[in-house]
């Protein structure tokens, strides 16, 4: 039996005109390790694509868009992942500003909340890059989004910025790991509960 397909109603615009209503991305499998990705894009983003696939004309001769789109995806992983997470190929060792003077971090030095790039690196390798939540239930939380870096024993009881004491958590279950140790959010002045 096939599959009816509905149509949005039109929408109208200030005027009285109707307006075709903005399409929603679509990210559907097709088959084992397969996507069909649609989605709309402006003037400009066309503009940029056609200039990428020229450059790229002889790696890419007949200008695939899925082979172009794979080659953005893949520089933007690089690049975010570099700035987010401090990854790179060749670490380079943390430059000591006085030899023989500088302090382990982790060490007695707990006023900078600086989580150093080579405990980022290790730690989102180890926490999978998920939420490394556990509830009392045993349940991991699978949250991959908006995730921050915790500290297992709090930064201002000491806790050091250390590959054991940091850890992976999404928004939502580092503020209530915050409030379980210092205790509810006052409201702001504005009357709104915090964020």
């Amino acid at each position: 039996m096939p599959c009816a397909i509905s149509t949005p109603a039109p929408v109208v615009d200030g005027a009285g005109a109707a307006v075709a209503p903005p399409l929603r991305p679509i990210v559907q499998a097709t088959a084992p390790e397969r996507y069909r990705v649609q989605f709309t894009i402006g003037q400009e983003t066309h503009e940029k694509l056609r200039r990428v696939q020229a450059l790229l004309r002889r790696e890419i001769p007949d200008g695939d868009p899925a082979l172009v789109f794979d080659r953005a995806l893949t520089a933007l992983v690089e690049q975010v992942q570099k700035k987010k997470l401090g990854a790179t190929v060749k670490p380079r060792p943390a430059a000591s500003i006085r030899p023989g003077t500088d302090k382990s971090v982790g060490g007695s030095d707990h006023l900078s909340r600086y989580v150093p790039r080579k405990v980022k690196r290790e730690v989102w390798r180890r926490d999978g890059g998920q939420c490394a939540y556990v509830a009392s239930g045993g349940r991991r939380c699978a949250e991959r989004t908006y995730l921050e870096f915790h500290h297992v024993q709090a930064h201002a009881k000491q806790g050091p910025a250390t590959f054991s004491n940091i850890s992976l958590r999404c928004r939502r279950h580092n503020q209530y790991e915050a409030e379980l140790i210092f205790g509810p959010r006052p409201p702001r002045a504005d009357g709104l509960h915090p964020p």
